[in-house]
């Protein structure tokens, strides 16, 4: 389906070299590295350790999200050039930390610090799914998360604990990085996206947004979930994250090398992970166990970092300034309900174990329904010049089965693809619903499939076999 607004959108996203993937990955490296020190055996070049309540910390966390969220839906304009300003921000509230202050002083820079950096955590899913190309955020979110897991690893590791004055300075190096990479990044208007208005034709596909939102708040309940369960074993967050990042690299040769594309990886990833929650059940019983469930459990992590991916495929097609709130707000969403699981099993943790593994499965079985979608969205043809905004098949070539479709059906095909119930194709095509059912059973009657499902992954079939 070709469209003004997607042509120009689609125009503006950016490739963006490796070196400076890295860069902007060192946000989940501070993010990660910084939150681990939070806590109150907090404990600054020595002193008593400082009284950092908890309670405040979530609260601030809490207000930066809400706040994050609402600049993006109100405000989506001025991401870029907030993210510069709050990294200067967040830059010099470290750099405090390193003056001799009273207590007070270093509880304000180190609250502010929190502060900054939860309230930008949105706007590095904004870059990714309204900036990154396709190919840009796959390297993103496979090779330079790789480095920046490696990292996280590092600091979380229990054989040569670091101290805070030691991530202090590597905190000054992550932020600034991050902060090279924002002035990198274009911040006039004319670079930044243009999102949907009701003027411009498009209609949402509702049960692919659906679908998405569903799957997003799951990985993400997955994410945090993963390291809480191995912090439990000695060196496991550390397994964890080092085979996420292994994981994570391994996706990308899969992808460069052998052209099998991230999407079609995951659901292995999520089936592993699966099974590493179900042995951390088992390690209650059988206690080596306990190793290989961190192994496994870091495997099925890899599919929770790519959020940002799931949220570009539905940008490409409807560029919304809700889709990225959306997301971070699911993400909270996960957040507190991890911690409610957390406190519902408290008697009984090994229990918690099998209900993580019962939700990887639900979180495998919903994105094994969307795949083909996904990929037939991410497969979706702009043209190379604006043409017209009615809905196009796709081309017919020889010996296709498409062949045996009409125009009109090749049409309803096509919207089928990109996530389009019957009757958003109806609304788009201007015709009945019923008209689109019938369509719909000619459809499946010539090309022997039985489901939207099967039909999605026949089309992505041949289209790469072409």
């Amino acid at each position: 389906m070709n469209n003004r607004l997607l042509f120009e959108n689609q125009r503006k996203r950016l490739k963006k070299p490796l070196w400076l993937l890295i860069c902007f990955a060192m946000f989940t490296f501070w993010q990660m590295g910084f939150i681990y020190f939070m806590g109150p055996s907090l404990n600054i070049d020595g002193r008593t350790p400082l009284p950092v309540s908890m309670d405040n910390i979530t609260a601030i966390i809490a207000l930066a999200y809400v706040l994050c969220i609402a600049f993006m839906i109100f405000l989506p304009r001025f991401v870029i050039w907030a993210e510069r300003i709050v990294l200067c921000l967040a830059l010099l509230t470290v750099i405090g930390l390193f003056f001799p202050v009273g207590e007070e002083a270093l509880l304000l820079f180190i609250y502010a610090h929190v502060f900054f950096c939860c309230f930008i955590i949105g706007f590095e899913s904004f870059t990714i799914i309204n900036f990154f190309t396709e190919n840009t955020a796959i390297i993103h979110l496979t090779l330079a998360y790789g480095v920046a897991l490696v990292l996280i690893a590092v600091v979380q590791n229990d054989f040569l604990p670091i101290t805070f004055p030691v991530f202090r300075i590597v905190t000054v190096i992550a932020v600034s990085a991050v902060l090279f990479f924002f002035i990198k990044m274009p911040a006039n208007s004319e670079a930044c996206p243009q999102f949907v208005k009701k003027s411009d034709g498009l209609t949402a596909p509702k049960k692919l947004l659906t679908g998405t939102y569903i799957m997003v708040f799951i990985s993400a309940l997955m994410a945090v979930s993963g390291p809480a369960i191995s912090g439990e074993v000695q060196h496991g967050v550390f397994i964890t994250y080092l085979v996420d990042a292994a994981a994570s690299i391994i996706i990308y040769s899969l992808y460069k090398k052998a052209n099998i594309h991230p999407f079609r990886s995951i659901s292995v990833c999520m089936a592993i992970g699966c099974i590493g929650f179900l042995l951390a059940y088992i390690s209650s019983y059988v206690s080596p166990v306990a190793y290989v469930a961190c192994v496994f459990i870091g495997i099925g992590m890899m599919p929770c970092q790519m959020l940002p991916l799931y949220g570009l495929v539905l940008a490409k097609g409807y560029p919304s300034r809700f889709i990225t709130p959306i997301i971070i707000g699911l993400a909270l969403g996960a957040v507190l309900v991890q911690g409610t699981m957390v406190e519902m099993f408290r008697s009984a943790a090994n229990m918690l174990n099998l209900a993580y593994s019962v939700i990887m499965i639900i979180l495998a079985f919903v994105y094994l329904q969307l795949e083909p979608f996904f990929l037939y969205n991410l497969n979706r043809r702009i043209p190379e010049k604006e043409s017209s905004e009615e809905p196009i098949a796709e081309e017919k070539t020889s010996e296709s089965i498409l062949d045996t479709l009409t125009k009109r059906e090749l049409e309803v095909v096509d919207l089928i693809g990109y996530g389009y119930s019957n009757g958003d194709i109806a609304k788009i095509l201007f015709i009945s619903e019923h008209t689109v059912k019938d369509h719909t059973k000619n459809i499946y009657r010539k090309l022997e499939v039985h489901s939207r499902f099967e039909l999605a992954a026949l089309v992505n079939r041949i289209h790469k076999d072409k």
